[in-house]
């Protein structure tokens, strides 16, 4: 049998909304450089690579249109979505994903998904003048969370009017910047996260975000469990637990399109 290619939304109940992903159930191996062409030729934020190890277990890759990335979170909630809604793994049984990141389960509860990701920790840092010039707004503070910045801004509506400078955040360390505030109404905290070094501007809902943003949150809200949104143009909700060093990201997916690759 050829192998299996799907196009899902992550962190979502609606279709076009929440954030796409290509799942590719690979029957046969493929080199890297395949991978990344697919990638590229398909064209969305995150094509994720799933190949059978043994029962309820799998090897996952994910790659942007660009490059191949460590972590996604969206990417592995739909490779989870796919194998249960499909028929390949039992939705009673607990499914492992080995990925360059480590071992990463899933649990299905009722029609949500739960990952469980490691928490990033975050450290105040100084506001710098290469760190202004990324966003078109004032900085209320700024944080390093193990591999990126998260930038605090004055509300959630200034989250959302904000303009990003790509070219400076390219010079920015780290993958992409992330920007926060507290929420309102049903919301905790909201989001945006850029990436123009990894070929996404903008991502649209970012499960590996949330894992410094719960840390970075809990203090100042004084709790472990959040409703959150990623205020992009296709918005997302998620969520989110701290159990220990984890942080559960708990979503749903929608299937659009499913078929076969030809060779």
């Amino acid at each position: 049998m050829n192998s299996q290619f799907y196009f899902i939304n992550a962190f979502t109940k609606e279709e076009f909304k929440g954030n796409p992903a290509a799942i590719v159930f690979l029957r046969e191996k493929r080199s890297e450089e395949w991978m990344k062409s697919l990638a590229n030729e398909l064209n969305q934020p995150i094509t994720t690579f799933i190949t059978i190890k043994d029962a309820n277990s799998y090897q996952l890759r994910w790659f942007t249109p660009t490059k191949e990335i460590d972590l996604c979170g969206h990417g592995t909630l739909g490779a989870a979505h796919i194998l249960w809604s499909e028929g390949f793994s039992s939705s009673k049984s607990t499914i492992n994903f080995y990925t360059q990141s480590g071992l990463l389960r899933t649990e299905l509860s009722k029609q949500q998904i739960i990952l469980r990701l490691n928490i990033k920790g975050s450290t105040q840092t100084e506001v710098t003048e290469k760190l202004k010039r990324a966003i078109d707004f004032p900085i209320k503070g700024a944080a390093w969370a193990e591999d990126r910045y998260i930038l605090e801004l004055e509300n959630q509506d200034v989250v959302h009017k904000v303009t990003p400078n790509l070219e400076a955040i390219k010079e920015i360390e780290g993958p992409g910047i992330i920007i926060t505030s507290r929420g309102s109404d049903k919301y905790d905290f909201v989001s945006r996260y850029f990436a123009p070094k990894i070929g996404i501007s903008e991502d649209y809902v970012t499960g590996s975000a949330h894992c410094a943003l719960a840390s970075y949150w809990s203090d100042p809200l004084n709790k472990k469990e959040f409703t959150a949104y990623q205020d992009s143009k296709r918005g997302g909700e998620l969520k989110l637990k701290i159990k220990g060093e984890k942080v559960e990201l708990i979503g749903e997916c929608v299937t659009l399109l499913k078929g076969h690759l030809y060779k």
